[in-house]
């Protein structure tokens, strides 16, 4: 009897906004992003100059964070602690290009731009720096007790980033991704108590999600071009916490809601 295809079936889409409730700084290039005085500037887009979360970024910390909340985290002959290559964590996280038993990536994780209040309020604020901040930190020599400061760059706190993440859903998934959308959701609340991007133990990156909604995407609404695709929450706010976002089994019909009951 021959191996059953694996075969798309569609992709839970979770839309909303980062918040951040600390100043947050995601290092860029300094040769290729000079500002003077800067020792660590934050990233930011070429084109518009505005600061942004690189989808890497987030999705990486988002793993390890999840890496270590499930015990998946181990020491190679070097002592060292690479990511993690369990089942459980490359199901939803990806694995590398020799080791595919999984399928394909599950999770995507978009770039995060900011919307339209956030650059408003970065335009009206008075700070040095053009949309950011400086925050000045010493390091002392503990030999000769002289200080050496530098300049660290930072976005402001109470801005808004559009983050989007994308969760594919195979045939393959036998619980329809169910388990894979609840570990992604356990990353979201394990990461608002921790921090993103440098910086964290001195007080950066504590940062807040709000979701509209969860919605899927099935194969068929690609197809037709109708049902959830291209789905948009024009002139709302997200109102959902990573407390309040669960997975539903109307997504894939009444026929599959036993599959996805454990």
């Amino acid at each position: 009897m021959g191996t059953k295809n694996n075969s798309f079936l569609g992709n839970i889409i979770l839309k909303g906004k980062l918040i951040t409730i600390t100043p947050l700084h995601i290092g860029g290039s300094k040769d290729k992003f000079e500002i003077g005085g800067v020792d660590n500037p934050v990233i930011k887009d070429p084109i518009t100059n505005y600061p942004y979360i690189p989808g890497s970024s987030l999705k990486g910390k988002l793993r390890m964070l999840l890496e270590f909340a499930e015990g998946k985290v181990a020491p190679n002959n070097k002592g060292e602690y690479p990511p993690s290559n369990d089942p459980e964590i490359t199901s939803l996280f990806g694995d590398s290009a020799d080791n595919s038993s999984n399928g394909p990536t599950r999770l995507i994780v978009r770039d995060a731009y900011p919307d339209k209040k956030t650059i408003k309020m970065w335009e009206n604020t008075n700070s040095e720096t053009l949309y950011t901040e400086y925050k000045a930190e010493n390091t002392i020599d503990r030999m000769t007790s002289a200080a050496n400061p530098r300049f660290i760059e930072r976005v402001h706190k109470g801005s808004e980033f559009d983050v989007e993440f994308i969760l594919q859903v195979y045939s393959m998934d036998q619980d329809k991704g169910k388990s894979n959308f609840e570990k992604l959701v356990k990353a979201f609340r394990l990461l608002e108590d921790s921090t993103l991007g440098g910086g964290g133990s001195r007080g950066s990156g504590k940062v807040e999600f709000k979701f509209f909604e969860p919605y899927f995407v099935s194969v068929e609404d690609y197809k037709s071009g109708n049902g959830n695709f291209k789905k948009n929450f024009d002139n709302q706010e997200p109102d959902k916490s990573s407390k309040d976002i669960k997975f539903d089994t109307k997504w894939f019909g009444n026929n599959s809601a036993s599959d996805v009951s454990h």
